[in-house]
């Protein structure tokens, strides 16, 4: 972002691109008395939130008080956000406990509500939330206790918040996925583990939803059935690199790959970066402990199949091995889908793991300053593309969004490279980086973009048609539509984003003017589309729109 214009006001630890906007909610953690810009602003608190307008490249303060830093957050189908467990108040009087609370943030007005009466089963720290269709939010892990402490309690269980009543109705206290899943793994790993919401319709049970959920090197797929249990499926074959840790709170970063109707929206995870378990390791070890380049694919077979347990053998191979390797290696990296179907992977550091306070101590040195672009239908060995390369690094606690321009914001990060001092305990000095940048793709120079002149409707049901009209330039010609719901993105993780191409049922004929494509919207049992606002894009080829259009998918 230009000069004197980037300042996001706080570090974005959290951020959620507001829908029909270019604005973005971010928020953090609550300040300490020392450190950079740690004063709290009059009235505002210590857990300054802001929402960051990207046209103008200025923010305005959205004050709340139940600690929100590391809450679990996603929006819901009226574009409110939703924002579950969070942090202590760290004895601080501007703060209040934040990890049982629930809140809604209204970007009408630009104000939190603290949810009066509401609170989870238990504290969470690092918790994931996902909606279902009807607006319940599924909150799943974190920690109990202290975050201060170095081993915190895992919380084994799961709530379910239901938007509409605006109440928990499900409490799975204590519930256990299994052994090897939430209670044994080593401490930290049940902080934000990666959770989707799968498109699986079990005939004889229709009302019945299935999650594919990952932490580091295990994953299941779990039932959630219609009186509230939740059932392991399946146990995920581990990974073939021993002490490899990949998707979950800031280790790698993890998407469901597009999901397109000539498939059947065939269901596969792809989990970009990661680095070591870093069991035992000193703090020189800790700083240079190399993070990993790997990407790996998890196909997952059609519901009639695993029903009948058929799963997977194992991780998708590609060559000789079952997996890929990126150019450069990534702990931290985001994943961002883009809406021709590719991703754009970026932030993070080379050497480290995950870790480190407001204060310093950082556990991550070399920065991952070159995004890449990774073509999940490209060959095996073409796949990746190098893009532009940073000169701010994006280590722990850094985001990335997709905008309706199809530019990608970027910001956040709060550590200097770690040090290879064992008497400082590799403490590194804090850097709360404040300052935004745009990466802007290759399309965002090319001319020859197509532009959505009008759409028959802003809203759109469940298996309805939607006619798009659009101009485009030289011999272009649109042979893609999709939608992409507006990203919330934290640690590493954006668990509702997915972009889903649409069906093209007719089209105006190459000589006619204006060029016009329909399109019907996925039903309501294919399960790929929450209702909810979405960025609506036209493709040819692969060049997306020059700016997407908003439309809300209504039950």
């Amino acid at each position: 972002m230009p000069d004197g214009r980037s300042s996001t006001g706080q570090v974005a630890i959290h951020s959620v691109l507001l829908p029909y906007s270019y604005k973005v909610l971010l928020f953090g953690r609550n300040l300490p008395k020392s450190g950079p810009k740690s004063t709290p602003e009059p009235g505002v608190g210590g857990n300054v939130s802001t929402v960051y307008d990207v046209t103008s490249g200025t923010y305005v303060v959205t004050p709340n008080y139940e600690t929100l830093f590391c809450a679990g957050h996603t929006t819901m189908s009226d574009g409110n956000v939703v924002a579950a467990g969070g942090d202590m108040g760290f004895g601080y009087d501007w703060m209040k406990e934040g990890r049982d609370v629930v809140r809604i943030f209204y970007p009408s007005s630009n104000k939190w509500e603290t949810l009066p009466g509401v609170k989870l089963s238990e504290y969470r720290w690092y918790p994931t939330q996902v909606n279902l269709p009807d607006d319940r939010v599924i909150i799943v892990s974190g920690f109990l206790d202290d975050p201060a402490r170095q081993t915190g309690k895992p919380a084994p269980s799961i709530d379910v918040f239901d938007y509409k009543s605006k109440s928990i109705v499900v409490r799975k206290s204590r519930y256990d996925l299994g052994k090897s899943f939430f209670t044994n793994i080593t401490p930290g790993y049940q902080l934000y583990p990666a959770v989707f919401l799968m498109n699986w319709v079990d005939p004889a049970k229709p009302d019945d939803w299935f999650l594919f959920m990952y932490t580091c090197r295990t994953g299941q797929i779990v039932r959630f059935t219609s009186d509230n249990n939740f059932i392991p499926m399946w146990n995920m074959p581990g990974l073939p690199i021993d002490n490899m840790c990949t998707s979950f709170s800031a280790m790698g970063s993890a998407v469901i790959l597009p999901l397109r109707p000539a498939k059947g929206y065939e269901f596969e995870v792809a989990i970009f970066g990661g680095g070591t378990q870093g069991k035992g390791m000193d703090c020189k070890g800790v700083c240079n402990a190399p993070a990993a380049k790997t990407i790996f694919r998890m196909r997952l077979p059609k519901a009639s199949e695993a029903l009948k347990g058929n799963w997977p053998k194992d991780w998708v191979w590609s060559g000789n091995q079952k997996y890929e390797e990126m150019p450069f290696p990534r702990v931290f990296a985001d994943a961002v889908l883009l809406p021709n179907g590719k991703i754009v992977v970026l932030n993070g550091a080379q050497r480290g793991v995950p870790g480190g306070g407001i204060d310093g101590g950082s556990t991550a040195k070399e920065g991952a300053y070159t995004a890449i672009v990774y073509d999940p239908e490209a060959p095996s060995g073409q796949r990746i593309t190098t893009l532009a390369t940073s000169g701010i690094h994006r280590y722990y606690h850094s985001n990335a969004l997709l905008l309706p321009s199809g530019d990608i914001w970027v910001a956040g990060s709060e550590q200097a490279d770690c040090l290879d001092s064992c008497a400082s305990g590799g403490k590194a000095p804090p850097d709360q980086e404040y300052r935004a940048e745009l990466l802007q793709l290759p399309y965002a120079f090319n001319p020859n973009r197509p532009v959505i002149t009008a759409i028959s409707s802003n809203t759109v049901p469940y298996g309805g048609k939607l006619k798009i009209n659009f101009e485009t330039f030289g011999k272009g010609f649109v042979n893609k539509v999709s939608v992409i719901p507006p990203g919330a993105n934290t640690h590493s993780l954006n668990m509702m984003q997915r972009v889903v191409f649409l069906k093209i049922t007719a089209r105006n004929k190459d000589n006619e003017r204006p060029r016009w494509v329909e399109v019907v919207m996925p039903t309501k049992n294919d399960r790929v589309l929450n209702p909810g606002p979405y960025m609506l894009w036209v493709v040819d080829d692969d060049l997306p729109a020059k700016e997407a259009r908003w439309i809300t998918l209504k039950a």
